[in-house]
């Protein structure tokens, strides 16, 4: 069993070596980049998961290189436990999660040969709460619901998973996608031990792997993580997180694995130590992306309408004056049309769904969803 662990483990350290030559041709030059907190401890070089109890009290794991044990640590750096969870064999954990009474879920679901029919999820409380230093933890077994060759054609390989958060009373799942697709496919499973199927909800185009994933604490922003963007997701239905507002922040290259939110705008994130680059603590502030679409709805600044609307979008500013520029994108983020100065839009041409229209003015941006039926 440890070959085949190391194997695992080799095979994914080459598969981002690769993935980051073709990257560095391919970042913006704008950046948004977290805060160094503070260097991870050495044997934390692996880190793939973050979760916070309290303002000085971060629980995080390595992933396939390292048992199942999940680590106490302050923002100094400094392990204050160890927590090992009582099982057989932990064979790749990516991704951890909280719900509302403190209980934690660790994802052992990583799938990088896409050939796994082990896939799991070990629940345990608050570790925080645990006397002792040893847990033997409630089992979630699943699969994916749409995945029938184990492992697929190599175009097709979607189902490892590093992504993972909790709400209500439902874990969501994020796939990380190694076929040719840009698309991160959603699941759904129960939060109870047992054996299911994931439900497959949906898919949103990020772009790139996605690494990590979480929602706020009030449970109005969802975020997902790569190694270089985020990807904020706003005013949105409970449950369907890919119909509302996505934002795109791009960042500087490093191996990022983990993100969590400390409370409603703040966010921890955490990074593998790879290419002398990374093992590491972060924080970001991610409050004027999240108040920035709401803000300018409420602003009451510009109106559209029919929305609902058929062949034509009508624009009609109140108290902005000047130039402008219209962008309209659809709900994967893709650019579909961009005017100048034109308050009148054709869009019989759009395909009925969703979508945002971008209005640019001399000073500000304005977000608006409207409905092509």
């Amino acid at each position: 069993m440890k070959k085949s662990v190391f194997d695992q483990y080799t095979m994914k350290k080459l598969l981002y070596l690769l993935f980051f030559c073709f990257c560095s041709f391919q970042l913006k030059a704008q950046t948004t980049n977290p805060q160094l907190i503070t260097p991870l401890p050495s044997v934390l070089n692996e880190s793939s998961g973050v979760e916070v109890n309290g303002c000085n009290s971060i629980w995080t794991h390595n992933d396939s290189g390292d048992s199942a044990r999940i680590f106490n640590i302050d923002t100094l750096g400094n392990i204050l436990r160890i927590l090992h969870l009582s099982i057989d064999t932990a064979f790749d954990c990516e991704e951890s999660t909280q719900d509302s009474e403190g209980n934690f879920y660790i994802g052992d679901f990583g799938n990088n040969l896409q050939n796994r029919t082990n896939l799991r999820i070990y629940k345990i409380p608050n570790p925080d709460s645990l006397i002792s230093d040893t847990v033997f933890p409630e089992i979630i077994n699943f699969s994916f619901s749409d995945q029938v060759l184990f492992p697929p054609p190599s175009a097709a390989q979607n189902f490892d998973c590093e992504a993972m958060f909790h709400f209500n009373d439902s874990l969501y799942l994020f796939s990380k996608n190694w076929g040719t697709s840009n698309y991160s496919k959603m699941y759904r499973l129960p939060d109870q031990p047992g054996d299911y199927v994931a439900e497959l909800l949906d898919s949103f185009n990020t772009g790139t792997w996605v690494t990590s994933a979480d929602i706020s604490p009030t449970g109005k922003t969802m975020i997902l993580l790569s190694e270089t963007r985020i990807w904020l997701f706003t005013e949105y239905t409970p449950g369907h997180f890919f119909d509302g507002y996505a934002q795109q922040l791009t960042m500087d290259y490093s191996q990022k694995e983990a993100v969590v939110f400390v409370d409603d705008s703040v966010v921890y994130i955490t990074d593998e130590f790879f290419l002398s680059v990374g093992g590491n603590l972060y924080s970001l502030n991610l409050a004027s992306w999240i108040n920035a679409l709401p803000d300018a709805i409420k602003q009451n600044e510009i109106d559209i309408y029919p929305n609902p609307a058929i062949n034509q979008l009508n624009i009609q500013f109140n108290n902005i004056p000047g130039e402008f520029t219209t962008e309209i994108f659809n709900i994967s983020g893709y650019l579909i049309c961009h005017e100048n100065n034109n308050s009148t839009l054709n869009i019989s041409d759009l395909e009925p769904g969703i979508y945002l229209l971008k209005i640019v003015t001399y000073e500000k941006a304005v977000f608006v969803k409207f409905i092509k039926s």
